[in-house]
C-alpha cells in the first residue's frame, strides 16, 4: 500500500481511538450531517442505510489522504481499502448506532455494505464553531489540532461522505435508527429535510452526548413505520 493510503487509515484510526477511549468534556471537533434511508420488501423493512457527510473542515483533512491519485474523487480501489480497514474498527464501537424493530435496542450485528464519495461542491456546510473548546490539557495529533488552519484550496468547500447499509436481523414493519457519540467528539445531526416517507424525527429520551456533564444534547432518532 502506498504511504498516502497508510496516512489516511492512520487518521481514521486516531478518530476511532478517541471515540473508543472517551474524551471527557470534549466539544464537537467533527460535525456530521446524517441522512437516513430505509429499504422495504414485501411490506416490511429489510435494510437501513445511513449517510455521513463530514463537515468541510474535517473533509479537507481527510479527502487528500484517501484520494491517492489526487483526481478529486474516490476510485473503487480507494473505497475498498478504506472500508476494509475502517469498518472493523467502527464495528468495535457499534458504528455509533443503535437500531430497534420494536423490542430491545441493538447494535448492527454485521459489517454493512460500504461506499464513500466526495461531494464537490459541498452538500453540507455549517457556521463556524469553536473546535478548540474542551482541548485544555489534551494532546491532539498535529493534523487534528483544532487551531490548525485548513490547507489552501483552489475550490469551494467539499464533503467526505460515507454510506453504510445495514441488514436488519429480520424484516419488520417498524424500525428506529439512533446514531450519536456519547462524548460529543463527533456531533451527528439528522437532516430533517431528507426523511423518507413514513419516517419521523425526534430526540431520543435517554441517548445523549454531553460536552459539559449535566448539559446533555439528546441524540436524533428516526422512526419509520409501514402500514
Amino acid at each position: 500500500m502506498r504511504p498516502s493510503m497508510w496516512r489516511a487509515l492512520a487518521v481514521v484510526s486516531l478518530v476511532i481511538a478517541w471515540l473508543a477511549a472517551g474524551v471527557a468534556h470534549a466539544h464537537p471537533h467533527l460535525w456530521l450531517q446524517q441522512l437516513v434511508r430505509v429499504v422495504a420488501k414485501d411490506g416490511k423493512y429489510t435494510h437501513v442505510e445511513i449517510e455521513w457527510r463530514f463537515d468541510p473542515f474535517s473533509s479537507e483533512i481527510e479527502i487528500p489522504l484517501i484520494d491517492e491519485d489526487k483526481d478529486g474523487k474516490f476510485s473503487t480501489r480507494e473505497v475498498k481499502v478504506l472500508g476494509g480497514e475502517m469498518l472493523p474498527e467502527l464495528a468495535k464501537i457499534g458504528y455509533l448506532t443503535w437500531l430497534s424493530t420494536g423490542g430491545k435496542d441493538f447494535r448492527p450485528a454485521k459489517l454493512p455494505q460500504f461506499s464513500a464519495r466526495v461531494d464537490d461542491p459541498a452538500s453540507f456546510t455549517l457556521p463556524d464553531w469553536d473546535r478548540s473548546a474542551g482541548d485544555s490539557g489534551m494532546a491532539m495529533p498535529p493534523n487534528k489540532r483544532a487551531n490548525e488552519p485548513p490547507p489552501p484550496q483552489k475550490r469551494g468547500p467539499r464533503n467526505l461522505v460515507y454510506i453504510m447499509r445495514f441488514a436488519l436481523p429480520e424484516p419488520s414493519k417498524t424500525v428506529s435508527i439512533t446514531t450519536y457519540d456519547p462524548d460529543d467528539f463527533m456531533r451527528i445531526e439528522v437532516d430533517k429535510t431528507s426523511l423518507p416517507a413514513g419516517c419521523t424525527l425526534a430526540k431520543h429520551p435517554s441517548y445523549k452526548a454531553e460536552f459539559v456533564r449535566g448539559y446533555p444534547v439528546f441524540a436524533d432518532s428516526v422512526t419509520c413505520r409501514l402500514p
